[in-house]
Formats: C-alpha cells, sequence, structure tokens
C-alpha cells in the first residue's frame, strides 16, 4: 500500500532542495553580473534576457502544422552583456541558458559546446571558462569600446 504521508513528506523536501538550488544559481549569476560591472569600471552589464531567433523553413512548417498559423521565431534564455554607458544600448549574447526547474543541472551553450552544471563550484568554473573563450572575450571587448 502507498505511504501518502511519506510521499508528501519527500515532495516537501524536494521542493526546499530546489528551491535553495534556484537561490544558490541566482547569487552565483548576481555575483558574476557585479564582478563583471565592477571589474569593466562599469562598461559591461551581464543579464539574462529571453532571445529570439528565426526558425528554419522545416520548423516554420512544422509549427504552422501544428498550430494552424505560420510562427516565425522560437523565445529561449539568454546571458547577454551590454555597455550601459554607451549611447546607443545593444545586447550581446554570450551563450544560451538553460536551467532545469530542480535548479541544478543548468547549462550553458555556446560555440559548438553545451556545458552543463550540477553544482555552484561547477557553476563558476563554467563561468569564468565561458569569458576565457576567444568569441566571448572579442564580443565583451568591442562593447567595452562603445562609445
Amino acid at each position: 500500500m502507498a505511504d501518502y504521508i511519506k510521499a508528501l513528506n519527500e515532495g516537501f523536501e524536494a521542493a526546499k532542495k530546489a528551491d535553495s538550488a534556484r537561490k544558490e544559481i541566482n547569487q552565483v549569476l548576481e555575483k558574476f553580473r557585479e564582478d563583471i560591472l565592477a571589474g569593466s569600471k562599469g562598461k559591461l552589464l551581464i543579464e539574462l534576457k529571453q532571445w529570439e531567433e528565426e526558425l528554419g523553413t522545416y520548423e516554420r512548417i512544422m509549427m504552422g502544422a501544428a498550430i494552424g498559423g505560420s510562427a516565425g521565431k522560437k523565445t529561449y534564455t539568454a546571458l547577454t552583456a551590454s555597455n550601459p554607458m554607451a549611447e546607443k544600448k545593444s545586447y550581446k549574447e554570450l551563450a544560451r541558458w538553460t536551467q532545469s526547474k530542480d535548479g541544478y543541472p543548468c547549462s550553458l551553450i555556446y560555440g559548438k559546446q553545451e556545458r552543463q552544471f550540477e553544482d555552484r563550484v561547477a557553476l563558476e568554473r563554467g563561468l569564468a571558462d565561458l569569458l576565457k573563450d576567444p568569441n566571448v572575450g572579442e564580443s565583451l571587448y568591442l562593447l567595452i569600446n562603445t562609445k
């Protein structure tokens, strides 16, 4: 026979664990944002933003068939950078961001790689590695020098 009280308590514990993981991820991202802003003397602001991309022909056909219309874009979350001191604000996508409803795992997708993180230490290392990527470095360098 099922033990519903035990299952309920396990659900409560899982919810607490997920909430704690999401808070931890937000703390890491906030520290990352603050450090980059300070290290760039206020010229680089890192944010998670909703981003859109055009669907390919096949995807448009399939979406149109599924919803009876011609949807042309899909939305995803991106880790972005901008220069808040620039006259004309523009955003650069550094990586796609995905996160489990449980907090971990979360992922950064950039270049031709997907990096998945299971805990705080791995996420911190992954964000540091992202900054070392030559394409990301070039994007950030261009943003810093935007007037």
